[in-house]
């Protein structure tokens, strides 16, 4: 049976699209969930429509995913958090730093009492009056240590922007 998604169907297509797909797929699932409409000559005339209403919608997203990402990289966020002392390791460290090669030693450095997430991030931008869900900001492991930190976040599938995060020692 030939149909017209009307949304996005994991491995089967985009929205606009026209897929033949087995009888049964389409009656039991497709069409009652509204994913799809069937192929007629007058829904297919309509599949232009569709596609336009569609582009301008993607083209609309990517602008303002754009104009966020313009916010965000000129936001600083400033958390402060519990950490070690300078120079001593938290006790939660198993193995000692590896020294790195060459004369000069290097201080261990400061780690956090807990970390920083995903979403103490999104909250932080939050407060800030900039809305970010915490799956848009691509942290590949919590932050556990002081400084300066850059994290990508991913506003639109075309637009990534880093965002600086600098942890400092509560008070």
């Amino acid at each position: 049976m030939k149909v017209i998604l009307m949304q996005k169907v994991e491995r089967l297509g985009e929205p606009g699209q026209q897929v033949d797909v087995a009888d049964g797929y389409a009656r039991n699932f497709l069409l009652p969930k509204q994913l799809a409409v069937p192929a007629t000559a007058g829904h297919v005339k309509s599949l232009t429509q569709l596609t336009a209403q569609s582009k301008n919608r993607e083209e609309r997203a990517k602008r303002e995913a754009g104009a966020l990402a313009e916010r965000l990289a000129a936001v600083q966020i400033l958390l402060k958090r519990r950490a070690s002392e300078e120079g001593t390791a938290s006790p939660t460290d198993a193995a000692p730093p590896v020294p790195p090669p060459g004369d000069a030693p290097v201080a261990p450095t400061p780690r956090l009492f807990g970390s920083v997430t995903a979403q103490d991030l999104s909250e932080a931008l939050a407060a800030q009056g900039l809305t970010v869900e915490k799956k848009q900001i691509l942290l590949a492991e919590p932050i556990k240590t002081l400084g300066t930190h850059r994290v990508p976040v991913r506003l639109h599938a075309e637009v990534v922007t880093d965002l600086t995060v600098t942890v400092d020692r509560e008070a």
